[in-house]
């Protein structure tokens, strides 16, 4: 399947804003929805960004040290 770079450069910007907004809210299930979000997002475009791993930050900062997990650990979970 071949990326669909046009979808992404109309829906990264929409989904980063959603993690903003998400992270400065500081609940923790808006955090995750916005990371399954953009996962979900990623696969329909076929590939994950560069900066992924914001994601992952905002993800590993509503958890405790010893409860962080992978992303796609969260996207099993739901």
């Amino acid at each position: 399947m071949p990326i669909d770079y046009a979808m992404s450069k109309r829906e990264h910007p929409k989904l980063k804003a959603q993690l903003t907004r998400a992270t400065k809210s500081g609940d923790p299930k808006k955090v995750e929805k916005a990371c399954l979000d953009a996962m979900e997002a990623w696969s329909r475009w076929g590939a994950w960004p560069d900066d992924w791993s914001k994601w992952q930050r905002a993800l590993d900062d509503t958890r405790p040290w010893h409860q962080q997990g992978d992303l796609r650990e969260l996207r099993l979970a739901s």
